[in-house]
């Protein structure tokens, strides 16, 4: 009931306030008129413009090899008003729609942060607090007005999180196909899934059922989990047969080159299948070309024939990256874009201002130290071991997002400095609030215990 109330309230809430502010905000603070951002979800780097998916139907979703295909599957949905009544599709009408879609998704978001330290602390007080901390997070609000896929992208890799956190918590071997229902979720709404998570996502179930409580019960659970694993096989196999690639996104291969320095126009052109290339051409949309595809493929092999032939300079290389993607990542989320109305409200200011820099990092480190006081050494190792599976899937969430830098097509020469690290770092902050959260409390009942103990007649 609680965990409906809190999506109901808080969509409602974002919903309503978004009208309110497209009625009364100057004709300078909205974007052509409607948006909260710059940026049309039809423009975006990361998806198809809805005339071609409309004349091309939905094999466009196949023929994507810039990006998963998940939110542009939505959009397909939002633009069915005016195509099945043989209208052009509205790029302004499926604006506005999504919104309402990330309305949801915020609501869920905050309802699922409810469930998790509610679950943790054992109180539906500290549940609303946790809920109300992440809901009014400006950084999370300037995200539900985003028009591109990182709004969806954070709810299905925060469910994954929950439910994995769940199946270490119990042990309890229905949370794991959950676990991978919501990793399939997440790979087809962003990029989350290479070819190194695949491998580990296979040592990660054999060991769930290992450590499930009743492990023949857990064996029937197998077959759903090999069934997702399957699924979540699908994307990457398809990216590999029909481009010959495992990855997805934008730009993959000067993300590769850009993480260990090496000059993408260095790199001459080499000879490309042809079958790749005539499956680039079957569909072009925006950024999905073959241009990108020739890049890609080009600059992926030489990052690749780099790592193999040159491993220290290409250690140093990457330690070099995180000179420039780890400050992007200390900067406030709300900052990445423009949004006038997030900039507005009266605690921005003071929430960026504690959520990055110095402050993040002794945010951290201060709820570490909270949990293993209150836990003591023997507490704090035994949960170090119980999650060390969590830390392994949040590590791979966060390899991406510590070496994001690039360069930029046609800035070659300002070196790989253009990085996402200021918005991709919000895929890892879900479980980080419910951290700081649960440090807070861990440390206000150790003492109600020991006060209690004390207290108590020998």
């Amino acid at each position: 009931m609680v965990p409906a109330l809190i999506f109901a309230v808080t969509s409602t809430s974002l919903y309503l306030t978004e009208l309110w502010y497209r009625s009364t905000a100057a004709t300078e603070q909205l974007f052509d008129g409607y948006l909260l951002q710059a940026w049309s979800s039809n423009w975006m780097m990361q998806t198809l413009g809805i005339d071609e998916m409309n004349s091309f139907g939905l094999k466009s979703l196949v023929y994507d090899h810039i990006y998963p295909p998940g939110l542009d599957a939505i959009r397909y949905l939002l633009m069915q008003p005016e195509v099945s009544n043989a209208l052009p599709p509205d790029q302004v009408a499926v604006d506005l729609r999504l919104y309402v879609v990330y309305c949801l998704i915020y609501g869920l978001l905050n309802a699922l942060v409810f469930l998790w330290v509610k679950d943790l602390t054992k109180s539906i007080g500290w549940g609303l607090a946790g809920a109300a901390l992440w809901a009014v997070y400006p950084g999370h609000l300037m995200m539900a007005m985003l028009l591109e896929p990182s709004e969806l992208s954070l709810l299905m890799v925060s469910l994954m999180y929950f439910f994995l956190y769940r199946f270490l918590k119990t042990r309890r071997p229905g949370y794991v196909p959950l676990f991978l229902l919501s990793l399939l979720a997440a790979s087809l709404s962003r990029s989350f899934i290479q070819i190194y998570v695949l491998a580990i996502i296979v040592i990660a179930v054999a060991a769930f059922w290992w450590m499930s409580n009743n492990r023949r019960k857990a064996l029937l659970w197998q077959v759903p989990n090999v069934i997702l694993i399957a699924l979540i096989f699908v994307h990457p196999v398809k990216q590999f047969v029909m481009y010959e690639t495992w990855s997805t996104t934008s730009y993959g291969g000067y993300h590769r080159v850009g993480m260990l320095g090496i000059d993408p126009t260095s790199i001459p052109q080499p000879q490309y299948p042809q079958y790749i290339v005539d499956n680039a051409l079957a569909f072009s949309s925006h950024y999905n070309t073959q241009e990108t595809l020739k890049d890609n493929y080009r600059l992926e092999a030489a990052a690749n024939a780099y790592l193999k032939e040159h491993p220290a300079q290409s250690a140093k290389a990457l330690g070099n990256s995180l000179t420039i993607t780890v400050p992007e990542l200390l900067r406030p989320t709300s900052m990445y874009v423009q949004n006038f109305l997030v900039e507005s409200l009266p605690w921005t200011n003071a929430y960026n201002w504690l959520f990055s820099g110095w402050r993040y990092l002794l945010l951290i480190a201060a709820a570490a130290a909270l949990i293993i006081r209150s836990r003591g050494r023997q507490g704090t190792w035994a949960l170090l071991r119980r999650y060390s599976w969590f830390a392994v899937f949040w590590a791979l969430i966060a390899i991406p997002v510590l070496w994001s830098n690039r360069f930029y097509p046609g800035r070659e020469a300002e070196g790989a400095i253009w990085t996402d690290a200021i918005r991709q770092k919000i895929f890892l902050e879900v479980p980080v609030y419910v951290l700081l959260v649960y440090s807070v409390w861990a440390t206000i009942h150790s003492r109600r215990v020991k006060h209690a103990d004390a207290d108590a007649p020998n």
